[in-house]
């Protein structure tokens, strides 16, 4: 992500958002970039290929089951866009601590400590865990006393 901030920082921010005042090594302004970058990209991820699924791939049929409920499709797309700066947040803090060096990527194959083999075992073991954690998390969602929470507060805050 610190490639990307950089060339966001160098074409479009520092000419035409932030202060001259206003370092590129300001945190303030890297949280705030890092989050705009964050969003817009998600936002064009998420039209993109929703836009793609929804002509493509989406039975047009199961709109017209009883229970689809009136503008279902408008009400996701709004759901998600309020939902997605919110879920963003915790990425823009990995992004954050990234940018400001601490992780352990490396720009090429020779500067990892373990050359090849540690590359390929840090993408396995990343996939595992963000899959298995995703799974948990969506478990835990749909627990009986949680779901009944969410649905009696979001019926109220969306009537």
């Amino acid at each position: 992500m610190d490639l990307v901030l950089n060339v966001a920082d160098y074409y479009v921010f520092t000419p035409y958002v932030y202060p001259a005042s206003w370092s590129e090594d300001n945190s303030f302004r890297q949280l705030f970039s890092l989050f705009l970058v964050t969003n817009i990209g998600a936002l064009a991820i998420y039209f993109l290929f929703g836009g793609l699924s929804y002509y493509f791939v989406f039975d047009h049929s199961l709109m017209k089951h009883p229970q689809f409920l009136e503008n279902q499709v408008r009400r996701e797309i709004k759901f998600s866009m309020q939902s997605m700066p919110w879920i963003s947040i915790p990425t823009v803090a990995l992004f954050f601590a990234e940018v400001r060096g601490y992780s352990r990527l490396y720009d090429n194959i020779d500067s990892s400590p373990y050359g090849w083999f540690g590359v390929i075992l840090s993408m396995i073991s990343f996939l595992f865990f963000t899959d298995m954690a995703i799974y948990w998390i969506h478990r835990f969602l749909h627990h009986k006393l949680f779901y009944k929470v969410c649905v009696v507060i979001f019926s109220r805050c969306n009537p």
